[in-house]
């Protein structure tokens, strides 16, 4: 038989009558990997926040015309009443606008209009050197097809060519007996003929200010070897580009390399200044 002990009735005696004595309701706070804090009590604002949802909801919603603000006009009297009314644009009509810009497949071009524009305005007018020498000297840049050769062999006959006039060029590349030379001796007839029809420049003043090689894909082939092994060649591409240009741009060059000697200084090796603090024995 079980008794109890005093001590729980006098607990017992002292609990108010009407007081439950269940638990709390609790609330565990577990992390990711199952481990939080102690447990934390229900939060009493629970009703509070319910009812804020709700006024929330129930708020009047504003319609997309009360948002947008809408332009002013003038007073019927005005004497400015008409250029006004043709000026009146609707938030509207400037949503489309902006809508058909953003659509527009050349808006890229409005920043490089703009730009353009604004480099005029500082310059006032005035050319830059680059743009002063373009409207007196003409030139002419193209680009050859890849050619099945490497940029080691094709190197030394750009270098070959390069500083030539264009007849002394083919000359050069008719009595070659390097493999590339044709190619090039048919890259610089088409040259030619696209300055002299393009640019109107004349073949016996033009010559080639640059000749540089380009390197370009490359071709997988097959070299058989002993024991049925396979090695995988790698045969490149190459293009040569030629840029001709006048003789008056070598003129120009000379004149500017003489008037840059005439301006500068004449060195003195043993300039002619005054000698101070002389003696008759070293100071050492």
């Amino acid at each position: 038989m079980n008794v109890l002990h005093p001590s729980r009735f006098r607990l017992l005696a002292t609990v108010p009558r009407g007081l439950s004595l269940a638990p709390k309701p609790q609330t565990r706070a577990i992390s990711w990997f199952g481990f939080g804090g102690g447990p934390k009590a229900a939060s009493t604002n629970d009703s509070a926040s319910r009812s804020i949802a709700d006024l929330l909801k129930q708020s009047p919603k504003v319609s997309q015309a009360q948002q947008m603000p809408t332009r002013g006009t003038l007073d019927e009297s005005s004497i400015f009443g008409s250029e006004d009314a043709d000026a009146v644009t609707t938030s509207q009509e400037i949503d489309l606008t902006a809508n058909r810009l953003l659509r527009d497949p050349n808006r890229h071009q409005w920043g490089w209009l703009k730009t353009s524009a604004a480099r005029d305005l500082r310059r006032r007018g005035r050319l830059t050197r680059q743009e002063r020498i373009a409207q007196t000297e003409r030139e002419h840049t193209v680009a050859s097809h890849f050619i099945k050769t490497s940029m080691k062999k094709l190197a030394p006959l750009a270098r070959q060519i390069m500083g030539k006039s264009v007849d002394d060029a083919i000359t050069q590349m008719r009595f070659s007996p390097k493999k590339a030379a044709r190619d090039v001796l048919a890259h610089l007839y088409h040259t030619r003929n696209e300055a002299v029809v393009r640019k109107g420049m004349k073949t016996e003043e033009m010559y080639i200010a640059q000749a540089w090689v380009g390197r370009g894909p490359f071709e997988k082939g097959l070299n058989h070897r002993a024991k049925g092994r396979i090695d995988m060649l790698m045969l490149p591409f190459t293009s040569i580009t030629l840029q001709f240009k006048e003789h008056a741009t070598l003129e120009r060059i000379a004149r500017e390399q003489k008037e840059k000697r005439e301006r500068r200084p004449v060195r003195q090796h043993l300039p002619s200044r005054p000698i101070y603090g002389q003696r008759q024995y070293y100071q050492w």
